[in-house]
């Protein structure tokens, strides 16, 4: 073989090897294609799935949004609240009834709350149980339980909204919502009724719409702890502000800032005469813990003032006599406008006070309050409730197990209450609305 020759076989193409390196691109290409095509397609799919997820999800925390809405509408009392309402472009509607699916009542102070949420194609239902919590049992209405059937009498004058739990006759001719712009509204449970006087424009009759209610515990600990020092004082004790035995306090200015935490210990009876008593802020209130009992009254003419933000606690009788001032004035101010001042006269026994006398603040007991004078605030007497004179005065909010008029038990005869409701939550077992184990419901 020739140079020449060994060229042209060096340089000749092999047509086979052509085809097969054209075949194999090609199928290259296919596997590439149907490769792209299946993955476009899983993108796709997983796209749909994730916005069907994303939908789910997102109609599931509206429906949770729709039971919290649902929650705080109970709480405040107003039941049966539907909807729709529209929310992070979600569609949500509310059902909250004491009835079951089947429209039987439900156990006395539960409800049951639904909540549906549509949010594009998704839908989610929830559906919850729950305890009313104890404001909604009584937020709406002061009340006194009574211990059998109150007779209101003429010479007695009510503003606004009371709950009596027993049969209640109101005395023919007797004005009970006068004058007009405080329409009284006399609520009473099942099964008893309201006689005697005709209902007109300032006197109206219902049954309250959560049925039974009652009195709210009030949380004694914080006074109680406070008390547990003071009895614990000896004569040995040598701390400023601190004393042991009987004290009384004449003509001057007692500012327990002063003293540690602006708490003042008095290990007997504290008489406080004719005295300025400050020291306190809506920050951190003044105390004043007596173990027995704690008197204010006024002293040669002059009258005990005792500023904002003082805390009194006796572990026995506290006492406002004649010419005692407990807080500012207010009367300016609309109840909803005025301060949260920390005014209030707490009594192991009876908190008194005398014909005279002006608190404003609240007044808590854990047995009798006598209001002779006037309390701009609230009552709370878990025993009786003693209103007896013409210059009984009370505005703001009442909570009281038995009342006593002038003529004697379950009488309403003397005096002017105007209810406006408002009182501190914070001292209260107010919320007890927790979910019933086991009642969430997805359906």
């Amino acid at each position: 073989m020739t140079a020449f020759d060994k060229k042209s076989t060096l340089v000749k193409s092999n047509p086979e090897a052509g085809f097969g390196m054209t075949l194999i691109a090609i199928t290259i290409a296919i596997i590439m294609g149907i490769s792209v095509s299946v993955y476009m397609q899983q993108v796709s799919t997983q796209s749909l799935q994730f916005q069907d997820i994303y939908t789910a999800k997102q109609a599931h925390w509206s429906a949770l949004s729709g039971l919290e809405f649902g929650f705080q509408k109970s709480e405040i009392g107003e039941a049966n609240f539907g909807g729709p309402y529209n929310f992070y472009n979600s569609v949500i509607s509310i059902d909250t009834s004491e009835t079951n699916e089947t429209g039987g009542a439900l156990a006395e102070f539960r409800y049951r709350v639904i909540s549906r949420a549509t949010y594009g194609d998704s839908k989610r239902n929830l559906r919850i149980l729950a305890k009313m919590s104890m404001k909604t049992v009584w937020g709406d209405v002061s009340l006194i339980e009574g211990s059998g059937d109150v007779q209101i009498k003429n010479g007695m004058m009510i503003h606004d909204s009371l709950y009596i739990g027993q049969n209640v006759n109101v005395e023919v001719g007797t004005v009970i919502g006068d004058p007009p712009g405080y329409a009284t509204r006399l609520y009473i449970p099942p099964g008893k009724v309201v006689t005697g006087g005709q209902e007109d424009a300032y006197f109206t009759v219902g049954q309250h719409s959560k049925g039974w209610i009652f009195a709210p515990v009030f949380d004694t600990v914080p006074y109680d702890s406070l008390l547990a020092i003071c009895t614990s004082i000896t004569a040995d004790t040598v701390v400023d502000g601190v004393f042991y035995g009987p004290e009384t306090m004449r003509s001057g200015t007692l500012d327990l800032s002063l003293y540690p935490d602006s708490t003042m210990f008095v290990n007997g009876v504290l008489k406080l005469q004719g005295m300025f008593v400050t020291g306190g802020s809506a920050e951190r209130p003044a105390i004043i813990v007596v173990s027995n009992d704690l008197i204010c009254s006024s002293r040669l003419g002059v009258e005990t003032i005792v500023d904002d933000n003082i805390m009194m606690i006796s572990g026995d009788i506290l006492e406002l006599d004649n010419a005692t001032a407990f807080g500012s004035d207010q009367s300016a101010l609309l109840p909803k406008d005025r301060p949260n001042l920390h005014n209030e006269v707490f009594a192991r026994d009876d908190v008194i006070i005398r014909g005279s006398a002006v608190c404003w603040g609240q007044a808590y007991a854990t047995d009798d309050i006598t209001v002779e004078g006037e309390l701009h605030g609230m009552v709370y007497a878990p025993n009786n409730f003693r209103f007896t004179k013409t210059t009984s005065y009370i505005e703001g909010a009442m909570f009281a197990v038995n009342i006593i008029g002038s003529s004697g038990p379950n009488r309403m005869d003397r005096g002017t209450v105007i209810m406006d409701h408002f009182f501190h939550q914070e001292y209260f077992q107010t919320f007890d609305f927790g979910v019933i184990n086991n009642s969430l419901l997805e359906f």
